[in-house]
Parts: structure tokens; C-alpha cells; sequence
């Protein structure tokens, strides 16, 4: 953003003419910066896009405001998902504005507003997308969750094929003063342990678990099992030969399942 009029007066009103004209060079440079990172922020997001092509010349045709009809609405909202999510990992929550999320959509950045309700509601949405449907099904309605080897091959996929959940999660929720740390925790975990928990009670219930085991631990025991080889990816790769390919994730949730049914201890309890 270039200065302002009056910030530029008050900033050179009360000073002699060789310090006003030194600082009156150092406002239009700090202007001029903040204006070229815009603009590069702006070039990398639209880069990013497959299929970007750079807009024509000024003949090029001004879009209209009115909300998109028939298939074009769906196009729109996917687009801006797609541009938000990369640029939400490679800037971070709040180095991103609104209009270059639009920018890099090629739509108009009102339809933010129109479709998510802000910034915030784009955010929630792109998580909630990589949800299964029967864990978001549950965490909506209250339905009976799936079992617990279900719960954890879910989650493991999930974090599997969306790696840019760990760069959210490191960058967003993880560190202090993160961003979006409140709503994630209200819109996930705090919603998806109780889950986990009432499928751990109802299999202990039946005779599928152990009746001394405790159910809060052993639902951070799948959940650390289930996410922990994804969230440390860059070391857990490097040590344990962690991938995300289909053949690496069926082997490790028959080993996780395995240990989470027999233990490791001979005869599966502790003596």
C-alpha cells in the first residue's frame, strides 16, 4: 500500500529541508516495498494454479458481480478452495489476504463471503473437506462412529493424502499465538475425541477391547499412532522410511491394527 497524504505531511511537516527530504524518500520506499510484495505474493499464488493462463490486455472483458449460475457456481467455490489451500501452506494464515486468495482464482473475492462467510469459513471448509464421511457424518449428527480400526485407518489415510495438513497444523495450530489454534481445536479434535471415545467404550462394551484399559488414553494412543508418522514427516521419512504411497500405508496400518489388537508384550497384557 503506497503512503497516505497525511501520513506523508506528518511525517515531513516538522523536520528541516535536508532531514524532510530524507525521510520523505524512506515513506515512498517503505510504500513501494509493501507494494511490490503484494504484487509478488499475487504472481507466485497465481502461478501456482494448473492451468493459469496471465490475463489479456486491457480489451479483456469485466467480470460480472452477480452471483455464478449453474455449473460455474460449483467451479467457483472449488477454485477458491484449491488457491486458498495453497496459499494458506506456502504464506500462512494471516499473510494471506482475502483478494489474493481471489486473485489466484481468477474469481472476484467477495464470493469468499458468498460461499464461506470470510476468511475464516474458507479455512474451516477446506479442513472439514478431508474429512471420511462417516467421522464428519458422526461429528454432525451424532450417528454411532465406525469401529476403532475404521477410526484409525480413516485418520492415517486422510493425513496420508493431504500433506499439506502437517504445514496447517505446525504452522497454524501448533506454535504459540497460532491463528486458527481456538477454532481448530472447537471444529476438530474437540468434536472428533469424544467419538473416538464412545467407539472405545462401545467395543470394550462388547468384548472387542479389554475392560482395563482407559478409554481417553487409548484414543490419544490411535490418534498419536494415526498422525504422528505424517506430522514429523520431514524427520519420520528420513529415519523410518515414511511415505505416503498407497503400499507404505496398507503395510503400516496392518502393523498399527495388529499392535492395537495383540500389544507387544507375549500374550498381548502386561504381567
Amino acid at each position: 500500500m503506497l503512503p497516505r497524504a497525511h501520513d506523508y505531511a506528518s511525517a515531513v511537516s516538522t523536520r528541516s529541508a535536508p532531514t524532510r527530504c530524507a525521510c520523505r524518500a524512506r515513506v515512498l520506499r517503505r510504500g513501494r516495498a509493501g507494494a511490490l510484495i503484494t504484487l509478488v505474493v499475487n504472481k507466485s499464488a497465481l502461478a501456482v494454479q494448473p492451468g493459469y493462463e496471465s490475463p489479456p490486455g486491457p480489451a479483456r472483458k469485466r467480470r460480472g458481480r452477480g452471483r455464478p449460475k449453474g455449473a460455474s457456481a460449483g467451479k467457483v467455490r472449488e477454485r477458491l478452495l484449491e488457491a486458498a489451500r495453497e496459499l494458506f501452506l506456502r504464506y500462512g494464515y494471516r499473510a494471506v489476504s482475502s483478494r489474493q486468495i481471489g486473485a489466484a482464482a481468477g474469481v472476484n473475492f467477495a464470493m469468499i463471503r458468498y460461499y464461506f462467510g470470510g476468511k475464516p469459513g474458507l479455512y474451516r471448509e477446506i479442513l472439514q473437506g478431508v474429512l471420511p464421511p462417516e467421522i464428519a457424518g458422526a461429528m454432525q449428527t451424532g450417528h454411532s462412529p465406525p469401529k476403532l480400526a475404521d477410526i484409525l485407518s480413516n485418520i492415517t489415510r486422510v493425513w496420508a493424502a493431504n500433506p499439506w495438513i502437517a504445514g496447517f497444523v505446525l504452522r497454524e495450530v501448533l506454535v504459540p499465538g497460532g491463528p486458527m489454534r481456538s477454532m481448530f481445536l472447537r471444529e476438530f479434535p474437540e468434536r472428533l475425541a469424544p467419538i473416538v471415545e464412545r467407539a472405545v467404550r462401545a467395543e470394550i462394551g462388547r468384548g472387542a477391547l479389554r475392560s482395563d484399559l482407559d478409554p481417553k488414553l487409548l484414543v490419544l494412543s490411535v490418534v498419536s499412532l494415526a498422525v504422528f508418522p505424517f506430522l514429523g514427516f520431514p524427520l519420520t521419512s528420513r529415519v523410518f522410511g515414511v511415505r505416503n504411497d498407497e503400499e507404505f500405508v496398507t503395510r503400516f496400518l496392518h502393523h498399527t491394527q495388529a499392535l492395537l489388537a495383540c500389544g507387544v508384550a507375549a500374550g498381548g497384557r502386561p504381567s
